[in-house]
Formats: C-alpha cells, structure tokens, sequence
C-alpha cells in the first residue's frame, strides 16, 4: 500500500496516532471533555462577574429610586400647577396693607429728611472750613517764602551775572507746585466746594505783596463775611421752613394714612363680624337640619315600635275581650225618657246592648199604651207573684230613691232568669249611664285581682245541684258530697263537679256549677267605684258575689231598718257577708261622685247622668274620638301613632 500523501492534504500535517500510539484513544477523549468544561465554566463565570459588576455600578439606594420616582400629586397640587396659587385675601385686607405701606414709605421719607437736616453742614460752617483753609495755606505759603528768602543769595546772583538768581527762583518755584500737589488731597473740601481759582485769588488778593491793598482786603472780606452770615440765616430759615412744612405734610399723611387704615379695619370687622354671623347662621341651620333628620329618624324608629307594639296590642286585647264576659242588665221604667233612651241605644248597639249578654229588666212587659218594647224584657214579680211598683219614695240623708226593696226583687229575678251564670261578671247599669262595656273588659282582664276572677267548673245548662239522688246519700248535699270530692285526692273543683256529676248508683247525679266547690274567698268580689261607697250608675259584681248576696239576704235582715238607697244597702250587705271589695274610682264620672263628666273626655268606662237622647250620644260620640278607657293600651299607641304621624308631616312641609 502506497504511503504518498492525499490529494488536499498537506504533508506537513498531523498525522492522527493510530491504535499503536502509546497514550489510549480513552484518555484523549477525556481530556478533550475536560478542555471543554472547563472552558464553559470559565465563561460563564465570566457572564455571573459581569452581571454582578453591572449590578453593583447601576446600584441605587431607597431613597434615590424613591426621589426618582414619579410623585404622588393630590388634587390640590394640581390645582396649585394649573391655577397657581389661591389668593384669598379680601380687597378689605387688600386696602389695609396699602395704606400701612404708605404710612411706613412716609416715615422713612421723613427719616431721610431728618438725616439730610442733621448732616448736612450749614453756609456758616462752609464758611468757617474754607477760612480755616485759607489761614492754612496763608501759613504755609509764609514758610515757604521764608524758605526761599533764605536760600537766596543775592551776592550770588550778582556774581553769575544774574545767571544763578533765576535758576534759584526756578527752583523755589517748582519746589512750591511740588508741596502744593503733595497737599492737595489733604485739604477739606465741603459739600458746597469752592473753585480753586477763586480760592486762589482770594489768597492772592489777602496775602498780596501790597500792604496798602491789605486794608480794602479786610473790608471786602467782613462784608463777604456779612453777606455770608446773612444768606446763612436766609438758607437756615429756608431749611427751617421746609423742615416745618415736610413735617407737617407727614403728620397730615400720616394721619390720613391712620384714618384710611382704621376706616379699612372698620370695614374689615364688619365684613369678618357679617361672616361670623353668615358662617353662625348657617352651622345654626346646619345643626336644626341635623337636629330634625335625628328627630325625624327617631320619630320613623318610634313609628315602626309602635306599629310592632299595636299589633301585639291589638292581639292582646282580643284575647282580653274573649277572655272575660260580661252579663249587663238595666231596670227600666215603663214610661218617661227610659225606654226611649234604651230603644236609641238598642238600635246603633252601644251601651249594654254591646256587651256579651244584655237584659231589661222592669215592672211589666208592655208599655203604658199597651204596645209592647221594642227589645224583650224580663217582667219583675212580687214575692207571691204580684205586680210591683218602681214608684218609691225620695228620702234619708241625701234625699235619694229609697228603690231598695225593688231592687231585691230584681236580683231575685236575676238569680232565676240564670244566665248570669255563663258570665265572669254582673254589670247593673243605669238606662242615662253612658256606658263603654270594653273599656270596663280591659279593666276586669288587666288588673288584679280582678283578673284572677274565672270559671273553676263548666257551667251546666240545667243547674241541679240540690240533694244527692243515690241511694243512702240523699240527706247529703250536693255541695258536701262537691267539698268531700275534693278533700279525697286532692281533686279540682271541675273534676270534683264531673265526678258528683255521674249518675246513680255510681254517684250522686248533681247537675252543679263552682258555686258547690271549695274556692278562694277572693273569687266573691265586687267594686266600689266612688270614694263615698259605692253607687247605683253601674254596679259591678262577680257572678258568686251576687249569688252569696241573693243567699245571705236573711243575714243583713238588721239593716232594712236604714232608710237607704239599693246602692247603700247592698255595700253594706256585701261588707257585713265578708265579700271582697275592691276599690276602683277610675270606671265612672258623676256628678253625685265630685265629678264633671261633660264633655266626657275622662278616662273613664261610665259616665252620668244623661238624661235624654241628644246629650246620652254627644256625650258617647266625645269620649269615643277623644278619650279611652283606664287600660285601653290601644287607644294610647294609636294617639302618640298619631301624634307621631303629625309631627312627620310638619317637618315634611318645612
């Protein structure tokens, strides 16, 4: 195989190691591999210094990036870029100024004049400077002639022919100019100056050669000295005058300039007392507005209070009105102003007429011609059945209806008509009383202890309640077998009624109410309704009150002998029976009580009396758009509603 050089290939060069090199192909490409990181590291390590440099040459602090950052401008700072600066003095402050500056201009006019005044050297004084510069040069003129005449040498002068004389006079006189340049600037000069050519010739014309001309030198001179000393005065009292003139002129600006300055404080207070006033009113107005929207947003808070509490005030009185019930009965005359009055009431259903159960009660069931009521009404009946008489005699201490007896028979009535039974309450009220019975309810269902007044047992609708019917027990009493009932197991009055209530031979068979159980005492009650006791215009019993009355007659049998009215009789009755009594002067206005009850605006349930149709109502129809009852919690929030409700609307229309 022939080993000539390539084609392309140089002979010189390298020729690539063969397998039989000494040093493996391994190591070679090891080495390459090194080469190669090394160089990459070397490189980037290059890159990381050169950004760190750049990094560490273009490094700024906080507060140098911060003072390069873009500022922050507020809206005012823009206004001051735009519009510039806000002036907000007056033209009042303005004016102020102004004429402190002219004050203030004059006064350093008038402490220039002073100085010029106070500096500025007089005729007289110009006059003694420039004497006093002529003696001073008189002076040194004679030294210096009295220098030259001893150097001069007159022999000398004649020896050189005159020669030598006047180079010597050469000489003193250029030494002459040469002393009189040097003191040249040394000399005074005033402020007047005056031309050294008069000067000179004043020296020349004073200190001449001539002694004959020295005599006119002193003359012209005392006359110049006169003629100065007079224009000195003159230029002195001219000074003087315009002194005297400029201050007069600068005390008359300066006051000007005071009266202007206290003219423009004047205007300035008056203006800044108008802005405190315009600036008062308006925080006043501010403040009422303030004031009226708080008022206003409690008014609408109260407002929404009210309405939650009307509504809870109207739940609570339905339950009241369907809580306790009332049996309202009246006596009626069969002739006079009575029925009419009742037929009245009857037909728009107010007084008793709007109670639970109402009933009239009189003497006969027909009216005087004949024709019959136009309500029903229960006939009152003698003790043997009799016809009985409502005319009664006036007497006793007040002179009063001595209707005791009558009313006796009514409650007899009563008592077997029944139907008070199924009511908490017996309400006797007079046909001229202008009654309110749902003001009365919410009394009786809101106080105490008129509120604890209820039913213990089902009323039946057959009261049998005599003896009991079962075989060995028929002396026994239904209301002791009752109490027995409820001494054994300590059972309630209902379910002791329920068990006396079974028929025979399991129990008695009693048809009984509460009256036959054991009760509290309290459960028996009635009302006083005036601090004199009480009275007939409405009275108020509870339904076991008025059956232990009608019971215990036979007990208040020592009092017939009173020449009282029923009212009296049955206060007394009720008292000396042990009956609770409760006083409660706030349900009825009358006159005979010591009160006014026209126009009838009172917060009471009754008023009396009101004898006739027309007053009966104007009295109703006034109490019912401006009064209440005593516990009529409706009618007080649906006034201060009200009331509220007015209130809105006037600040609305303000």
């Amino acid at each position: 195989m022939s080993t000539d050089p390539q084609p392309g290939m140089r002979e010189d060069a390298d020729v690539i190691p063969s397998s039989s090199s000494p040093e493996p192909e391994a190591r070679q490409g090891f080495l390459l591999r090194w080469r190669r990181t090394v160089t990459a590291a070397g490189i980037l390590l290059l890159g990381v210094a050169a950004v760190a440099g750049a990094a560490w040459f273009n490094y700024e602090p906080e507060y140098v990036r911060a003072a390069r950052a873009e500022p922050e401008y507020t809206y005012a700072d823009l206004r001051r870029r735009t519009d510039g600066p806000d002036h907000t003095l007056s033209d009042e402050t303005w004016e102020k100024l102004h004429a402190d500056f002219k004050v203030r201009l004059a006064e350093v006019e008038w402490i220039q004049m002073e100085a010029m005044h106070t500096h500025r050297p007089s005729l007289q004084e110009v006059e003694d400077a420039q004497n006093s510069f002529l003696a001073s040069s008189a002076r040194q003129a004679g030294s210096r002639v009295a220098r030259a005449l001893k150097e001069f040498d007159l022999f000398k002068m004649l020896d050189d022919d005159g020669k030598g004389a006047k180079d010597q006079l050469d000489k003193i006189e250029a030494e002459k100019l040469k002393e009189h340049e040097k003191h040249k600037n040394d000399i005074f000069t005033p402020i007047n100056p005056v031309d050294p050519n008069e000067l000179e010739d004043k020296q020349t014309k004073k200190h001449g050669d001539d002694d004959d001309d020295d005599d006119d030198d002193d003359d012209d001179d005392k006359d110049e000295d006169a003629e100065a000393k007079k224009n000195g005065k003159a230029g002195e009292d001219d000074e003087a005058t315009t002194a005297e003139e400029m201050k007069e002129r600068f005390e008359k600006l300066q006051q000007a300039a005071r009266d202007k300055a206290k003219k423009a404080e004047e205007a300035f207070l008056k203006l800044q007392e108008e802005r405190e006033k315009k600036i008062e009113k308006k925080r006043e107005e501010e403040q009422q507005r303030l004031e009226d929207e708080l008022a206003q947003k409690k008014l609408k808070e109260r407002k929404e209070i009210l309405e939650q509490t009307k509504e809870r005030a109207i739940e609570d009185e339905k339950q009241v009105l369907q809580r306790v019930s009332l049996y309202c009965m009246a006596l009626m005359m069969p002739m006079g102003y009575e029925p009419g009055l009742l037929l009245a009431q009857k037909k728009k259903n107010v007084g008793i007429f709007q109670c639970d159960e109402w009933a009239v009660y009189s003497n006969q069931s027909t009216m005087m011609d004949g024709s019959s009521f136009p309500f029903p009404v229960h006939e009152v009946k003698g003790p043997q059945g009799q016809n009985v008489s409502l005319f009664v005699p006036l007497g006793g201490r007040w002179h009063t209806a001595l209707n005791r007896d009558v009313f006796n028979q009514v409650w007899l009535e009563v008592l077997k008509v029944g139907r008070y039974r199924f009511h908490d309450w017996i309400v006797k009220v007079d046909p001229d009383s202008v009654y309110f019975p749902n003001r009365l309810k919410e009394v009786m269902g809101r106080r105490a202890p008129m509120n604890e007044i209820h039913d213990y047992a089902d009323e039946p609708k057959q009261l049998d309640c005599r003896y009991c019917k079962k075989t060995g027990f028929e002396t026994q009493t239904c209301s002791e077998h009752v109490h027995w009932m409820q001494s054994q197991g300590g059972s309630t009055c209902r379910k002791a009624v329920e068990l006396v209530g079974r028929e025979p031979p399991i129990d008695c068979g009693c048809s009984c109410n509460d009256f036959a159980c054991d009760v509290p005492q309290n459960q028996a009650m009635y009302l006083n309704n005036c601090r004199f006791g009480l009275h007939g215009p409405i009275e108020i019993f509870s339904r076991r009150a008025i059956a232990m009355y009608i019971a215990g007659l036979p007990m208040c049998a020592s009092l017939f002998v009173h020449a009282w009215g029923e009212d009296k009789f049955i206060d007394q009755c009720m008292i000396k029976l042990g009956l609770t009594r409760v006083d409660v002067f706030d349900i009825m206005s009358e006159i005979a009580c010591g009160e006014q009850p026209a126009p009838c605006g009172q917060f009471d349930t009754t008023f009396h009396p009101f004898k006739n149709v027309e007053k009966w109502f104007a009295c109703w129809n006034f109490a019912s758009k401006y009064g209440h009852g005593p516990e009529d919690r409706l009618a007080a929030i649906e006034v201060e509603e009200e009331d509220i409700l007015n209130k809105l609307k006037e600040q609305n229309d303000e």
